[in-house]
């Protein structure tokens, strides 16, 4: 059970991880966008 849970917190640090990339990478291309 403490297996699990140790895999379960790894993966939901990638996925924070992915997801804080993602919304970065949407603000950035959205203020590139108001420059121009």
């Amino acid at each position: 059970c403490r297996r699990l849970a140790k895999d379960w917190e790894c993966k939901s640090r990638k996925g924070r991880a992915f997801v804080l990339l993602a919304s970065i990478r949407l603000m950035t291309r959205k203020l590139c966008q108001k420059t121009l």
